[in-house]
């Protein structure tokens, strides 16, 4: 498998996570949310890694990578998703800013 597609992974990730967000399904979270999802600490990182071990190929192995930093940044009218993920020695980043709409 080649490492480029992690790019893809984290792409689809932060659009997922922004659809969630503006659909009201992390309204409770805080505004500001930096957290390592290998980790695992409540269900939001499960969900992300989850997310992120069902698109990897079978004969990855998992234990390759070294974290996963998800930084989540919402103010009244902007939402900063911040994604970068570390697999032995490269780096993967993707960022996505969007624009959120009072309904």
């Amino acid at each position: 498998m080649k490492l480029t597609i992690i790019n893809g992974i984290i792409h689809d990730l932060a659009h997922h996570l922004e659809d969630q967000i503006l659909f009201g399904y992390y309204k409770d979270h805080p505004k500001e949310r930096i957290t390592n999802i290998l980790e695992e600490k409540d269900s939001f990182d499960k969900m992300c890694a989850f997310f992120f071990k069902e698109r990897l190929t079978k004969s990855f192995d998992f234990k390759r990578i070294k974290k996963i930093n998800i930084e989540i940044l919402r103010s009244l009218t902007t939402l900063t998703i911040s994604i970068k993920v570390k697999v032995d020695d490269n780096e993967f980043k993707y960022q996505l800013k969007s624009m959120m709409t009072q309904k």
